[in-house]
């Protein structure tokens, strides 16, 4: 019985460029490039198949960082994979009152699409692949394979560069590995924002 391993990755830190602000993007920092070598050279003796990644500049930045690790491993772009607003809490309304109308109701479907497409049970082998995404997008995955509240998103956060490690397939059909983790990051290299 084959399993799917996926390797979950938030970017990298990064400086934002885009005005407005209602999807911040921009180029990896200096420090955001140290963070995406440090996490390629801590998968880079995994078997990983494929790299899907945002097309966000951020996560493409890191992606191809990682990819350097990885000879003839196929980078996967999705506008799927991009950060969205996965839903809004009754009482945070305000907090997202500057993100456009259709952002916010598109980012429930994108969520759950995102899910339904990368959280798949194997084919008949093993595969482990990658995913570079953003923090909104990871917390919901983890949420939703708890089985959490779907606004348990809100409620957690990731470091940058941070991995998240998700098992599928038999015997549990799903398996959060680990969440967050950053040991491969020197603790002045952490950071959230």
């Amino acid at each position: 019985m084959s399993q799917r391993r996926l390797h979950i990755v938030r970017h990298g830190q990064y400086i934002s460029t885009v005005e407005p602000l209602t999807e911040p993007d921009g180029p990896l920092t200096p420090l955001g490039r140290q963070q995406a070598a440090a996490t390629g050279q801590r998968l880079a003796q995994l078997p990983i198949g494929v790299i899907h990644h945002s097309t966000l500049q951020r996560a493409t930045e890191m992606a191809q960082i990682i990819a350097a690790h990885f000879a003839g491993v196929e980078l996967r772009p999705s506008a799927l994979l991009r950060e969205c607003i996965p839903c809004v809490p009754a009482g945070f309304e305000p907090h997202f009152a500057h993100i456009p109308v259709p952002a916010i109701t598109q980012g429930p479907l994108q969520a759950a699409q995102v899910y339904e497409h990368y959280f798949t049970s194997p084919g008949e082998e093993d595969q482990q692949e990658i995913i570079v995404s953003s923090g909104n997008l990871i917390g919901y995955f983890v949420g939703r394979m708890l089985d959490a509240p779907v606004t348990a998103w809100l409620h957690m956060d990731l470091q940058h560069g941070a991995l998240t490690e998700v098992l599928l397939g038999p015997p549990r059909g799903r398996l959060l590995v680990r969440y967050n983790d950053v040991g491969h990051l020197p603790a002045s290299w952490q950071t959230f924002q």
